[in-house]
């Protein structure tokens, strides 16, 4: 093993990003640039009400020049709530010193975030974990981010490593869904009282905490 990737939010941040707020607006944002109304819902992550509002705009013969200034309007809209919650946000407890534990172990560490770049920058800054990253990948950085596997695929080349030597820890079945897609492995980070989700169900090794990491990929080398 020669990297491993982290998702932000989730994984190595208590996010205070409020989704359903972010969800509604861009719903409504969507709608009033002539979405269906109906189509979409607050229960759906973003990637999906994207792709169906996408589909739908081009079911109406939008040109694509309009799609992607529909879609430019709504990425503000997520920039905006993203970067309103960065003071309201907590370092997950045993963070910094799991990464000062892999780079110890001369291992490469990268993000892939479904948060805008500015976002990532300050809120890794924030809590003195930037010097610990050698590469990160935003939601702005890709034309698809993940669980589309290009997200994982762009990091890798950033991180110069193939996906055979990484390992993608994630909180989420979106996070699980890009690395299998990727072709890299994937280790879920359990929240404490979460219940069993998606990646446990599909076999995927599972931690508690973010600290078991290190024994992991010690076992796991």
């Amino acid at each position: 093993m020669k990297a491993v990737i982290f998702d932000l939010d989730g994984t190595l941040i208590n996010s205070a990003i409020c989704f359903k707020e972010m969800k509604s607006r861009i719903i409504r944002h969507l709608e009033s640039r002539g979405v269906i109304h109906g189509l979409l819902n607050d229960g759906m992550l973003n990637f999906e009400i994207t792709r169906l509002a996408v589909e739908n705009l081009r079911l109406k013969s939008f040109s694509e020049e309009h799609i992607q200034r529909i879609l430019g309007e709504a990425s503000e809209i997520m920039n905006e709530i993203e970067l309103g919650s960065l003071d309201g946000a907590t370092l997950v407890e045993g963070v910094p010193g799991t990464l000062k534990a892999l780079k110890a172990k001369g291992l490469r560490l990268g993000i892939i975030t479904r948060g805008c770049r500015e976002y990532a920058e300050r809120i890794l800054s924030r809590f003195g974990l930037r010097k610990y990253f050698d590469a990160v990948v935003a939601r702005d950085d890709v034309d698809r981010p993940k669980p589309d596997p290009e997200h994982a695929r762009q990091l890798l080349k950033a991180l110069d490593v193939a996906a055979k030597d990484a390992l993608f820890v994630g909180d989420h079945w979106s996070d699980a869904e890009c690395a299998r897609r990727s072709g890299v492995e994937f280790l879920f980070v359990r929240k404490r009282g979460q219940s069993v989700d998606a990646p446990e169900a599909f076999g995927f090794p599972t931690v508690g905490d973010i600290e078991e990491i290190v024994r992991f990929i010690g076992a796991n080398r």
